[in-house]
């Protein structure tokens, strides 16, 4: 049995979607081009003969081989301590430290200083209370929707 196109788009999007979280929102056409890109290097993966179509037989090797590289220790079980030291947990990790430095990193230098942090930190206090020196709770909580994100919400604020 043969799974067409279409449908294999949808499991490629199911797949991925835990990376489409991590991507910023950068307009709708740099998403579309990342999301094709995704879609591409997935297919190119799983369609192991590139004939356009992916078989059950080409899907479950591609599942297994998923599978064993989180297996670290090769005894066909995996822990959290496994795929925490995963190195697709590494990439992840990166590039959201990456994002962290460039939202932060107000001199450059690919690190960020106390004072920076802080007064980043201290103008989203600022915009939530109007400039006040109260502010209801509420308006620090992170705010969250499909497709967007809080540019002030750190990676600490995210879980």
């Amino acid at each position: 049995m043969r799974t067409s196109t279409p449908l294999l788009l949808v499991l490629a999007l199911a797949a991925g979607s835990a990376c489409a979280a991590d991507v910023p929102a950068d307009g709708a056409a740099s998403r579309a081009a990342r999301r094709a890109q995704f879609q591409q290097r997935f297919l190119d993966q799983v369609d192991a003969d590139h004939d356009g179509v992916v078989s059950r037989a080409e899907y479950r090797a591609w599942i297994d081989a998923r599978f064993d590289r989180l297996d670290a220790n090769g005894d066909g079980r995996v822990d959290a301590d496994e795929i925490a030291a995963s190195p697709q947990a590494a990439r992840r990790a990166h590039k959201r430290s990456e994002r962290f430095i460039a939202r932060y990193d107000t001199t450059g230098t690919g690190s960020v200083g106390k004072a920076d942090f802080e007064a980043k930190a201290m103008a989203r206090f600022d915009r939530a209370s109007g400039g006040a020196d109260t502010v209801d709770a509420a308006r620090l909580l992170p705010r969250r929707g499909i497709g967007r994100r809080d540019s002030n919400v750190t990676p600490d604020d995210e879980g």
